[in-house]
């Protein structure tokens, strides 16, 4: 029997836990399935050829949004090339609306919600010949559900074991402590690891050497924000602290660059995420970083103190604000202190420690473009290192999905469902929202423009108004949708920033020199760009100051087995006449990079006198 599980993911470096997770689940069976994972961005031709290759008995798609429409063009040619094979779904979307899709599909069966326990089910009737059995719908009313617990981990091979695993609820509570004070995390430890600990199984981390890691230490979401699908139910379930923090060491010990947690809340239960977070800081590798989706205004003291001991880098927090309007907030059932988390997210920030990612959500009902301004600034001065800017996604099943009429909400008919208007926001005010987001990541996510952009600000009444005449200059141009080079990108910010600010030449030198300063930055340019200021009459003194640090190596003690030419392919230096409102000396050194913005560490010096 060869059941072949198959994930079709956004990008290559991601990896699909909800495979792995699968197959770990069936013990003894686990050598009947196989797993194969492709991109999005591949032919479904292709996919059609290597799903071909395996011969499978049985497929089972693990489907969401951004495979939807993949999967889609598959299926009717998997029955052609593969009649007696049975095809299975499962996943966020086909859990929700499970008799159209086996009607559209011409599914043998879906499994929805929770797919351990179905899938091991699943497995072992096929292997033992009673797949007849099998209902077409398989979910926690006739499979069983396993806790966190049971779930052995996804990138693992589990040793020979019975998958028949015992029929109990989810464990949890309905809604958890969010609000528990300080606590000991030894007795934290000692009361979720009472039970005897089992050697975790062997495996290899090979096949996501590349990628990224995604991790789970819990399901569900105490919140009940009406655009996402954890809001449906409340049950939640926490994986052990002991078990985590194993687990997490061996990803430690592998090195591996980034680990995402998945948890919708991560800090909804103070004694879960504290020990976690505890044990990053104290087994750190000086390499992973752990990523976590928060709520901001959940954190206290006792969070403060771990996490201003991070290494730079180690750590990066999400936080989803997605709106600052209170009708908004509150019409989407959203709990949140945005006052309290504009604190949280500056005192995080006063460390330097920490990369910050800010989210927004375009579409949500009452928000209209005065408002969501409003929500943009608010939010853009808190000056995170990334402010993503969503659209609202009309998820099956989710609360937003039955509003939909009263808020006269229309979104795309095939995944991700992404809103085209609303009773607030026009589809042309969905269009240029878009252009905004593009030339925010273009130039503030990207964070190689920031000296720059902070400049050219104060041209304008907020920091929304210069992305939006950037956008509008964009589109005046006919940039949208072009591949433009590295150094394009800074000429064309400076051809709108000489269009937009005062004429007077001494501003315009000084946005030439603030774009020079952020390209030397980040890049280390074999050739000069056309707008930087010649340093011909700097030669000399640029000369000198090399050669000084290539025989005392005062400045940069780690490159002092560094000839006078050898410095020069790692260090660039550069004299400003403005920014600095004197002649300095700068120093870029591109072995150095700071972690959170990737920016190269630099060094000043003062020009005593001009040439």
């Amino acid at each position: 029997m060869n059941i072949l599980l198959t994930a079709i993911n956004a990008k290559y470096i991601h990896s699909n836990p909800a495979v792995f997770s699968l197959r770990s689940c069936t013990g003894k069976y686990a050598s009947h399935v196989d797993i194969i994972e492709f991109t999005i961005n591949q032919s479904p031709s292709y996919i059609l050829q290597e799903i071909y290759k395996k011969h499978p008995d049985v497929i089972a798609f693990s489907c969401y949004i951004w495979n939807r429409n993949t999967i889609d063009a598959i299926i009717p040619d998997l029955h052609k090339i593969l009649p007696d094979t049975d095809i299975w779904a499962g996943g966020p979307e086909v859990s929700y609306n499970s008799e159209e899709i086996m009607q559209r599909w011409q599914l043998r069966g879906i499994m929805s919600g929770p797919g351990e326990g179905s899938f091991s089910h699943l497995v072992s009737s096929y292997v033992n010949g009673t797949a007849d059995s099998l209902p077409t719908i398989l979910d926690r009313t006739n499979t069983p559900v396993l806790t966190l617990d049971e779930i052995p981990f996804w990138y693992k091979e589990l040793a020979e074991e019975d998958p028949d695993t015992p029929d109990t609820n989810i464990s949890g509570t309905n809604i958890p402590d969010i609000n528990t004070s300080g606590t000991n995390m030894s007795n934290t430890m000692e009361e979720n690891s009472h039970s005897e600990k089992k050697n975790l199984p062997g495996g290899k981390l090979t096949d996501f050497e590349h990628r990224i890691i995604y991790y789970e230490s819990s399901r569900g979401c105490p919140f009940s924000c009406s655009y996402c699908l954890s809001s449906i139910e409340k049950i939640m379930d926490f994986r052990s602290l002991w078990r985590v923090c194993e687990e997490l060491d061996f990803f430690l010990e592998k090195k591996v660059p980034q680990v995402k947690f998945i948890d919708r809340t991560f800090n909804c239960k103070k004694h879960h995420a504290l020990p976690i977070l505890k044990h990053i800081l104290e087994h750190d590798n000086g390499i992973t970083n752990f990523h976590f989706e928060i709520a901001a205004d959940l954190l206290d003291e006792d969070y403060f103190t771990l996490l201003r001991q991070m290494r730079p880098g180690a750590v990066q927090l999400e936080i989803g604000v997605q709106s600052t309007c209170p009708k908004t907030v509150d019409e989407i059932n959203r709990r949140m202190d945005f006052a309290k988390v504009a604190d949280v997210v500056r005192q995080i920030s006063s460390w330097h420690n920490i990369h910050i990612h800010l989210d927004l959500i375009a579409g949500l009902p009452f928000e209209d473009l005065h408002t969501f301004r409003t929500s943009f600034n608010d939010v853009y001065a808190l000056r995170p290192q990334q402010l993503q800017l969503g659209f609202l996604k009309v998820l099956k099943g989710s609360p937003m999905e039955l509003r939909a009429p009263q808020y006269n909400l229309m979104y795309t008919s095939l995944p991700p469902y992404e809103v085209l208007s609303t009773r607030w926001l026009s589809y042309a005010d969905v269009c240029h929202l878009k252009q905004i987001e593009e030339v925010l990541e273009l130039y503030y996510n990207s964070g190689q423009f920031m000296h720059s952009l902070d400049f050219l600000c104060g041209y304008f009444d907020t920091p929304y108004d210069m992305y939006d005449a950037l956008a509008v200059w964009y589109e005046k141009h006919g940039l949208f949708g072009i591949q433009s080079s590295r150094v394009r990108k800074y000429e064309a910010l400076l051809e709108f920033g000489i269009s937009h600010i005062n004429t007077a030449m001494e501003q315009v030198s000084l946005l030439k020199e603030y774009i020079t300063y952020d390209l030397y930055l980040r890049e280390h340019m074999k050739n000069r760009p056309g707008f930087a200021f010649s340093q011909e009459k700097w030669k000399d003194m640029i000369h000198d100051i090399l050669h000084k640090e290539s025989e005392t190596h005062m400045l940069f003690p780690e490159l002092a087995d560094c000839n006078y030419r050898e410095l020069t392919k790692t260090l660039h230096v550069e004299v400003f006449e403005s920014i600095f409102n004197t002649p300095v000396a700068v120093l870029f050194c591109y072995s150095r990079r700071n972690p959170l913005t990737n920016n190269c560490d630099i060094v000043t010096v003062p020009v005593r006198k001009r040439p």
